[in-house]
């Protein structure tokens, strides 16, 4: 897997949005992915947006990281993608979060 070294599991469980964050997943469940990405790709950023709602939706704490997890693996296997998945991982270490 792309990131299993890299990832701070506990930190990530650790993580609680804002109501700020909670907010905008209401627009997140009008998202869509752009069409002509690959079934598996969009797969992926499917179930991750869906994910992050009912997080939202639920006031959960934490999404399980499998759901972040298979989203980076995913879009590791295109590099046509590289520039958004580097832009994600670099977002991702910012926060701490791997």
């Amino acid at each position: 897997m792309m990131v299993d070294m890299l990832f701070n599991w506990e930190i990530y469980w650790r993580l609680k949005m804002s109501p700020e964050e909670k907010a905008q997943l209401e627009r997140m469940k009008m998202f869509q992915v752009t069409e002509g990405t690959p079934e598996d790709l969009s797969k992926a950023i499917q179930t991750f947006i869906q994910q992050a709602v009912i997080i939202g939706e639920y006031e959960l704490d934490s999404m399980p990281p499998e759901y972040l997890q298979n989203l980076l693996d995913v879009m590791a296997k295109y590099p046509e993608y590289n520039k958004v998945t580097l832009d994600l991982i670099k977002i991702l270490k910012s926060n701490d979060i791997i």
